[in-house]
């Protein structure tokens, strides 16, 4: 009878405290022709995306380089940011690319010399198949995302270290591939400088119709002959370069994080460059209630900046216009709603929102051209 009961306790305990997990993405593959092998990567969907209450929704698409290391934290990030009507970016898609042959793929040329931290020189041997993961990326990946999910087209390439070395390669030979990079501790050093030498000769040409980086370099401790040292050199002459040349259409910020090393800098500068590539996003919710077109005024703003065209999503719409309900301001309301039926003309929800808006913004009326002494009657 005893170890009945503590196998009924056992299970009561386990039932009770048993809970659902939490999942941040799901994992995919396809076979690449370009790499003749088979390629995994991670997908994360925004809140919004299967939220049934609202019209199907098209979303910008974030590519993460080294997905193993950053997905779970950019992810986050990027929910974090994205959140509530303060949002300071949109919500986004986020494909995480994790690597087979990081060397390989991240690199544009055979290596020509050793690194200080490759001393068995392996890493090495096989180096400068950049031209094939960009094809991949190009030919393959990017098709089968935006055929299998509801893509916007305003895309963004997320790199470190090689993986930032890659995202400038890119740039500036395959600028529309990209809407949009952060570039994060590039190893801009490799091959002499080679990428350094092509920017120099690429940037004074080149049309970069509205395309915006933003280069993060970490502190480095200085140590004679390393590949550290030449990382820092080479990243302040991209700096350089970008300073003199001005690049054509080329929107651009670069920051220095003196307290971050190259390992630590990936999360505060894919920060600081989401929100640097969407500057314009944020709407102060306050003065947007007492003058709603101060939100279609932001969003040109972000248009304009960043050449593609960008519209308040239906749920912002949806929480503005309510919101203008709950503090009896129903004209507001009404254009919210408004918007959100030209721009999400599927949507069920906005024709209901617009009839609960239109119903309490004529009782208003009606209480407003009802005499004084009539109401107290």
């Amino acid at each position: 009878m005893k170890k009945i009961f503590l196998l009924l306790l056992c299970f009561y305990f386990n039932t009770a405290f048993s809970q659902d997990s939490i999942t941040i993405g799901s994992k995919h593959h396809i076979f690449s022709k370009a790499l003749n092998e088979e390629r995994n990567f991670w997908i994360y969907l925004p809140p919004d995306y299967n939220n049934t209450k609202f019209a199907p929704a098209k979303y910008p698409v974030v590519y993460l380089l080294d997905a193993e290391s950053n997905f779970h934290s950019f992810t986050g990030l990027q929910q974090s940011l994205a959140k509530g009507p303060y949002a300071m970016i949109p919500q986004m898609i986020v494909v995480g690319i994790t690597n087979t042959n990081r060397t390989r793929d991240l690199t544009p040329t055979e290596a020509n010399r050793q690194a200080f931290f490759d001393k068995s020189k392996k890493m090495f041997n096989q180096s400068g198949g950049n031209k094939n993961f960009i094809t991949f990326l190009e030919k393959e990946l990017h098709p089968y995302i935006d055929s299998n999910y509801r893509t916007s087209g305003y895309n963004i390439l997320n790199g470190h270290s090689f993986g930032g070395l890659t995202a400038t390669n890119i740039l500036l030979h395959h600028t529309k591939l990209f809407n949009s990079y952060i570039i994060i501790d590039p190893s801009l050093w490799w091959d002499n400088e080679i990428m350094i030498k092509k920017a120099d000769s690429i940037f004074n040409k080149k049309d970069f119709e509205k395309r915006s980086i933003y280069v993060a370099m970490a502190n480095k401790i200085n140590i004679p002959q390393d590949t550290m040292t030449d990382m820092a050199r080479g990243i302040r002459k991209f700096e350089n370069l970008l300073k003199a040349n001005k690049a054509k259409n080329l929107r651009w910020s670069f920051k220095y994080y003196e307290n971050e090393d190259h390992g630590t800098i990936p999360i505060p500068a894919e920060y600081d460059g989401l929100r640097f590539i969407f500057k314009e996003h944020l709407v102060q919710v306050k003065q947007a209630v007492q003058n709603p077109s101060l939100v279609e005024k932001q969003y040109n703003k972000l248009s304009q900046e960043t050449g593609f065209t960008f519209y308040p999503s239906e749920s912002y719409l949806d929480w503005m216009g309510n919101y203008c309900l709950d503090i009896e301001k129903p004209d507001q309301a009404i254009v919210f709603f408004k918007w959100a039926e030209k721009y999400y003309p599927s949507s069920k929800n906005v024709l209901i929102s617009l009839e609960k808006a239109n119903l309490k913004a004529q009782n208003k009326l009606k209480e407003a051209e009802t005499p004084k002494e009539a109401k107290f009657k």
